[in-house]
């Protein structure tokens, strides 16, 4: 998957979506029978369709595009202005006329160019029109390049945290669809699991008929039987609700027609290779920081909060300010000035005010950002331990499982030669069905401990091969 138009630019699916509901499904008796439509779809595939249909998403695009101009206008403040202005009028004395243009031009440091030309034209008098050339400047409040530039900064850092804000949405709704994904296959597999199991239930039953008609064993391990083959059922009818439940709850999060069935192409198995026992935690930790969209957000609102203070500070100065002016007139007629103007506002305490908000919105920030920090840093270490005990627990499910299958065979066999019982062969039948269950949940806990550390570790998005637009400096 590739970014393009700085955005996320994923290729449509609805191709493939529209091909798969209309193309009968292989024979799965659950779907058919309930008259769905079904779309076969990989992880990958279900990733890529909830970041084209997600509303929210998709609100979050339109709102980074009025972000984008809003940007665009922030830094237009050193751009020259332009001002065109008319104006027509009439009494008992004569018929006025006039047009006048205004240039301006702010500098870093504060200060503003002005140049206007008026010219006004009369049916009874002489033409009449001037032309002024203006420079002011502040000297205390409000002058300096760093007190000028702050709005800029400001839309900037917004602009920065928008991206991040962005770019969080689609990592966490990719950890989203990855978790519904993963619980829906293996809602499948267990559907799978208790299919097999009231097969083998009914074999058993029949074998257990056959030994009874050659009089091999009592009658009462027939009713043994058909218990077993009851619990199988009751088993096997809760893991078939289990998946409409799953079901349901993708199709949500896709934003898909409650009509249309998802079957996961992926094969559920542990992933190799995937271990964290030689990483180290504090290279982890230092690439967590550098890439976590929340922990730029907080070292941006510190940032910000610096800016609003120094803003704040500097608005407790008197107001000083330099100004020039030359004007010419048609006639020829110049007139200079120079004057310096000082306000110094008494009683007035809402600077103070904002300086002391400022101050402390400093020290939230600072702390959000060492709390955050910290949270990460604890996150970081519990989700490492959940990835090798998860490998662990998965090796040991595994080899559960095998013992399981083999502990059931012997015991069919024994039954087989009258040497065991119904009730031990449908005991031995829950212990594996009990194993095979849980080596399923050991692996989706391992694959989620993974997609958790790529989220501890800001990596979701690199992981998946998606470009978001780059942060500006």
């Amino acid at each position: 998957m590739s970014g393009t138009g700085g955005l996320l630019a994923l290729p449509p699916l609805w191709v493939c979506i529209a091909l798969a509901a209309s193309t009968p499904a292989a024979a799965d008796p659950l779907l058919e029978a309930s008259g769905a439509s079904v779309l076969d779809l990989t992880l990958e595939d279900s990733v890529r369709l909830a970041l084209e249909r997600n509303r929210s998403l998709l609100d979050r695009r339109l709102d980074r595009e009025a972000g984008r101009l809003s940007l665009e206008v922030a830094e237009d403040r050193w751009t020259p202005r332009v001002t065109v202005g008319s104006f027509a009028s009439r009494d008992q004395h004569d018929r006025r006329a006039g047009v006048g243009i205004e240039t301006g031009l702010r500098v870093p440091t504060g200060g503003a160019f002005a140049l206007r030309w008026d010219e006004s034209l009369s049916s009874e008098f002489d033409d009449g029109g001037s032309r002024t050339f203006s420079f002011s400047q502040p000297l205390l409040k409000g002058a300096g390049t760093d007190i000028d530039s702050a709005p800029v900064r400001q839309a900037r850092i917004g602009e920065k945290r928008d991206i991040l804000g962005f770019r969080r949405a689609a990592e966490d709704l990719i950890v989203t669809v990855t978790d519904a994904y993963r619980s829906l296959s293996r809602a499948v597999r267990q559907v799978e699991i208790g299919e097999a199991s009231l097969r083998r239930a009914h074999g058993q039953l029949e074998a257990t008929r056959a030994l009874i008609r050659a009089g091999r064993v009592a009658r009462r391990e027939a009713g043994r039987s058909e218990v077993a083959v009851a619990n199988r059922e009751l088993s096997l009818t809760r893991a078939r609700n289990r998946l409409e439940a799953a079901q349901f709850a993708l199709i949500d999060i896709l934003e898909l027609d409650s009509r249309v069935r998802i079957r996961p192409l992926e094969v559920l198995q542990p992933p190799s290779g995937e271990s964290v026992a030689g990483r180290a935690f504090d290279a982890a930790f230092e690439e967590a920081l550098g890439r976590r969209a929340d922990y730029l957000q907080a070292r941006l609102r510190v940032e910000s909060a610096e800016i609003a203070l120094a803003v704040t500070s500097n608005d407790l100065l008197p107001d000083l300010s330099l100004r020039f002016e030359w004007n010419r007139d048609n006639a020829g007629r110049n007139n200079n000035e120079v004057r310096l103007d000082a306000t110094v506002p008494l009683n007035d305490r809402e600077p103070a005010l904002a300086r002391l908000r400022a101050r402390h919105e400093i020290r939230k920030a600072e702390r959000g950002l060492l709390e955050l920090r910290e949270s990460i840093g604890i996150e970081l270490r519990r989700v490492m331990n959940d990835v090798e005990v998860g490998r662990r627990l998965t090796e040991l499910a595994r080899n559960a499982r095998e013992l399981a299958e083999g502990n059931l065979e012997v015991e069919r066999a024994k039954f087989g030669q009258g040497l065991s019982s119904a009730f031990e062969v449908a005991a031995s039948e829950d212990e594996l069905v009990g194993a095979e269950e849980a080596e399923v949940e050991a692996i989706v806990a391992w694959l989620g401990a993974l997609t958790q550390l790529d989220r501890v570790s800001g990596q979701v998005l690199d992981r998946w091969g998606i470009r978001l637009e780059a942060v500006p400096e």
